[in-house]
């Protein structure tokens, strides 16, 4: 099964011991020619957390307090995040615990709690959900659970839904609409 680019970037980082400092930071330390210099930041993906834990007997890694996922293709915090692997580094599933938040440059999504099952190639996000796209002045929709199917871009309110529509959606509709 083809692996996500989230699910390569976790074993990546695990496998390689990875780390960077904060996504806007915009710079990393680095040696260069013996000194310790300021390099370029080069886009990477990275997981950084206070406080790191593995279990290779139980298959689980556990990264608690101040969780950053840094990737060039999206940013993901959250208090905590747990890892379940299934044999050698394969990822089952990735559970982000506390403040969640995931953001690209077109959605932000927010929300308490969040699991991926790669076996269903699914998110359920539960817990204060928001999914917005665009800035403030756009539509956005959230509940109390949520899941979303990555390989069929598609996704689904389980509980408590609200769509929240862009203002003057509705300016545009023909007044023959409605009698």
């Amino acid at each position: 099964m083809k692996k996500t680019l989230f699910e390569m970037l976790l074993v990546a980082a695990f496998v390689t011991g990875a780390a960077a400092q904060d996504a806007g930071a915009g710079a990393q330390s680095a040696m260069l020619d013996g000194k310790d210099e300021i390099a370029p930041a080069v886009p990477e993906s990275a997981i950084t957390a206070d406080k790191i834990e593995f279990d290779n007997k139980e298959g689980v890694i556990l990264f608690d307090r101040n969780v950053l996922v840094s990737d060039p293709q999206f940013v993901m915090r959250s208090d905590r995040l747990i890892v379940f692997l299934q044999g050698t580094n394969d990822v089952d599933q990735i559970m982000a615990i506390g403040n969640v938040s995931l953001t690209n440059e077109n959605r932000n999504a927010k929300c308490d709690k969040a699991v991926y099952t790669r076996k269903d190639g699914q998110i359920v996000m539960t817990g204060n959900v928001v999914l917005q796209q665009g800035g403030n002045k756009s539509g956005a929709v959230s509940g109390s659970k949520m899941a979303i199917w990555l390989n069929e871009e598609r996704m689904e309110i389980l509980e408590g839904g609200r769509v929240r529509l862009p203002p003057d959606t509705f300016k545009k509709v023909d007044k023959n609409l409605i009698p």
